[in-house]
């Protein structure tokens, strides 16, 4: 179970990493998702916002109840920490499964950037949720 909860660290941290980059340099978070700031303005607030901030707090927040676990913490924050990996594990495998719909159902989305990406997500959701998957294997 600990080879499960650091695999779920090292997944959570990968998120926290997108995050920051993402808040820092909108123009990088621009690129990684291929889309571009409109002609209205204020696009790269969105990029901050979505793709930045909100991916940060996200991992992050689920990050610190895992650490607060691990160091010790009670049975309460085990709860908590397991509920949180499997909503951000949840997020990615959901992200993953929009992918794979597109690819199937839109002309033109069966792409090298899209099927790399439909790894990294499955990859993501599988080590942060690495926890549930060992709890739900009987180990």
């Amino acid at each position: 179970m600990a080879f499960a909860w650091g695999l779920s660290v090292l997944g959570l941290c990968f998120g926290v990493y997108l995050g920051a980059r993402g808040l820092l340099d909108p123009n990088w978070a621009a690129r990684l998702v291929r889309l571009r700031e409109d002609e209205q303005g204020g696009g790269f607030a969105e990029f901050r916002a979505t793709y930045g901030a909100m991916f940060l707090g996200l991992h992050v927040a689920a990050l610190l109840l895992v650490l607060y676990y691990l160091r010790g913490g009670a049975e309460v924050p085990g709860v908590a920490a397991s509920g949180a990996v499997f909503a951000v594990a949840a997020g990615w495998a959901g992200a993953a499964l929009g992918r794979v719909v597109s690819i199937w159902r839109d002309k033109g989305a069966n792409t090298a950037f899209n099927r790399i990406s439909v790894g990294v997500e499955i990859i993501a959701a599988l080590a942060i949720g690495a926890p549930w998957a060992v709890w739900l294997l009987g180990g």
